[in-house]
């Protein structure tokens, strides 16, 4: 299960992502104490290492998506906590809530595997069978459509990737009626716990089911979706309706924003410029769409004026960011892009994520706008976060520029040994290279890449 919040008595950290142990984790060893402290100890363990695995898994979802996650144990299961105000698409939210209840059921399974060829001793069977029930019976059941569990919350998210709009009061409905059979079908066979898990889904069904506002932010996520995809229409007409249930002008200022940004999307700047005139007074649009209002009117100055603060504040926005550098670019302001891709640098988690790709884009960037310097200042940047044979082999680049040609062999020495696509036809192809072609040493690079 995941959430928005989280603290405890006892911090580490796993794969980079903070862990905490809540208080009432000390009573799981309680439940056990009946049947001796060994078993206790084996049924602590077990429950430990099992919650802890399942919130890895939400949690290194996360962090695939660009997110830093938080993680909370306590003694009932756990919590991974998207980081403060983040705004996962649905996708995502689908994504990383599954991956939870898969880490456990893999876990669940090769449990059961070993337990059919453990050896017969009577405490690492005790284990298995414990780490069988904790993961691939719980793991099933995490898996229900019940609201708040992951299955629900893969119902909820799944609802509206299919039917491209948020359908709480179907979620609503189905755990509602799942509820009612689990907690029936508990108390008949003696689950008491299992039973309340299905009253408490009856509970949050019904929530679900009897709110008839909106879910603001997860509709304006599903209609900006749309409205990139080429479907338009059909998200005016979902943000029309979500406009006419907005309870105030915050909320109202954001559904207008968000049909700026479809229009812009299709291409209809002057629609995009005619919604945000409709913004109540004093309410101020988002720099990055000033921004692209100002581009689409060949305003330079007003694009670089208006996001360069915040590069400033560490504000600017991934997708803002290639924006202001042709602004940049085209001013020969070349300091400052050099900030803007090293704030992008810093913000990036891996060379493959949004922050990742716009830093190496910009870095290219400046090596076409004839600033080697600058380019080789962030390819060792790069290549000391990432260690990527491509950043190895840009800064040979930006030093034959420079003509510093024996450094440029040793980073092509380390583009060869970090590896990277298509590395000797760069080697044999790219004039920027041509320079060291005539080497010695340059022939057994080419050799090494094969």
């Amino acid at each position: 299960m995941f959430g928005s919040g989280g603290q405890g008595f006892l911090h580490f950290s796993v794969f980079g992502v903070p862990v905490s142990l809540d208080w009432s984790f000390l009573l799981v060893p309680l439940m056990a104490m009946s049947a001796g402290w060994q078993s206790a100890l084996i049924w602590t363990g077990v429950v430990f290492v099992s919650v802890l695995l399942h919130e890895l898994g939400h949690a290194l979802a996360m962090k695939v998506f660009g997110f830093e996650p938080r993680v909370s144990l306590y003694a009932l299961g756990g919590l991974t906590f998207w980081p403060e105000n983040a705004n996962p698409s649905v996708k995502q939210s689908f994504v990383v809530s599954g991956a939870g209840p898969a880490v456990s059921i893999s876990l669940g399974l090769i449990s059961l595997l070993l337990r059919f060829i453990a050896p017969d001793h009577s405490r690492a069977i005790e284990l298995l069978e414990q780490s069988i029930w904790v993961n691939l019976f719980w793991g099933v059941i995490n898996l229900l459509p019940l609201m708040p569990l992951d299955g629900g919350n893969m119902l909820d998210t799944g609802a509206t990737i299919i039917t491209g709009t948020p359908r709480p009061r179907w979620v609503g409905l189905v755990s509602i009626l799942c509820g009612v059979g689990v907690a029936a079908g508990a108390f008949k066979f003696g689950q008491p716990f299992l039973g309340l898990l299905g009253v408490f889904a009856v509970m949050r069904g019904w929530t679900r089911w009897s709110d008839k506002r909106p879910d603001f932010d997860a509709t304006i996520r599903q209609a900006t979706e749309l409205g990139w995809s080429g479907k338009r229409a059909e998200a005016e007409q979902l943000l029309s309706m979500l406009e006419t249930a907005a309870l105030d002008d915050a909320q109202r200022s954001r559904v207008r924003e968000a049909i700026a940004w479809v229009r812009i999307a299709g291409g209809d700047v002057p629609g995009a410029e005619a919604i945000v005139r409709r913004m109540p007074a004093g309410w101020q649009v988002s720099p990055e769409l000033r921004a692209r209002l100002l581009a689409a009117n060949d305003d330079v100055e007003g694009v670089i004026a208006t996001l360069l603060p915040e590069v400033t504040n560490g504000q600017l926005a991934v997708t803002a960011a290639p924006l202001l550098a042709s602004a940049l670019v085209a001013t020969s302001r070349f300091a400052e892009l050099e900030a803007v891709a090293s704030l992008m640098l810093a913000n990036a988690k891996a060379r493959e994520d949004g922050a990742g790709r716009v830093a190496a884009d910009l870095t290219a960037r400046l090596f076409r706008a004839g600033q080697p310097e600058a380019c080789l200042r962030l390819c060792e940047f790069l290549w000391k976060k990432f260690h990527k044979g491509e950043d190895a082999f840009n800064a040979a680049c930006s030093l034959v520029k420079l003509n510093r040609a024996e450094e440029a062999m040793v980073w092509l020495s380390d583009a060869v040994k970090a590896g990277m696509p298509e590395l000797k036809k760069a080697l044999l192809g790219d004039e920027d290279v041509a320079p060291l072609r005539s080497r010695p040493e340059f022939q057994s690079l080419v050799e090494r890449a094969q």
